[in-house]
């Protein structure tokens, strides 16, 4: 809540100097971990996932591009076995991450496509049995998002947005090789996802 509260303050600061601040909001889902859940070697399966965001953008000045800032919530239930001890699982994967992407996406016409790239911090709590008193499974790690954008103009200010891209978790540890890899970890996740965004001039 103080990182939130931090930010906002610095874009509102943003704001007030530059006249080009940009709110959104959205939600959506797509293919988690869907890696894992395609390796034949343990059973696994996560349900599609329920997806939720709220950004902060500074538009740069006479340009088509910015920087976000983006607050995600992720939410999919588990199945199966565990990667690693392959004990019995089903449970929910809970995350949220705070990014800061660059983001390139013109507004002068009615119907636009852009991208946005970046980096995230990741906070994550895995439920491995639903309704027992095990605690969750906390962690957290580096997460990469990369994104297409589509933007239609329904006024002056007000855009409907969908995006569809690659939500990186963990991409460290996706480097150390299988043995250290573990179920709701490093992994590539796809997104869909759809909202409101407002420009203020």
């Amino acid at each position: 809540m103080i990182k939130f509260f931090t930010c906002s303050i610095f874009f509102i600061a943003l704001y007030a100097n530059s006249q080009s601040f940009e709110i959104s909001a959205g939600a959506g889902t797509g293919a988690y971990y869907f890696i894992e859940e395609a390796d034949n070697s343990v059973n696994t399966a996560y349900d599609s996932p329920a997806s939720i965001f709220f950004d902060l953008k500074y538009n740069f000045k006479d340009r088509f591009d910015g920087m976000k800032m983006r607050f995600q919530n992720t939410s999919v239930n588990v199945v199966g076995d565990d990667y690693q001890t392959r004990s019995p699982l089903d449970g929910t994967v809970e995350s949220f991450t705070i990014s800061a992407l660059y983001e390139r996406l013109r507004a002068d016409k009615v119907f636009n496509i852009g991208y946005n790239v970046g980096l995230g911090f990741t906070q994550q709590d895995f439920v491995q049995i639903k309704n027992n008193n095990i605690p969750a499974l906390e962690d957290r790690f580096v997460s990469v998002t990369a994104n297409g954008i589509f933007s239609l103009r329904l006024h002056d200010q007000l855009r409907l947005i969908a995006e569809t891209g690659v939500f990186w978790t963990d991409p460290i540890n996706s480097f150390k090789g299988t043995r250290n890899w573990q179920t709701a970890g490093e992994d590539v996740s796809l997104l869909l996802q759809a909202g409101i965004s407002y420009r203020f001039k």
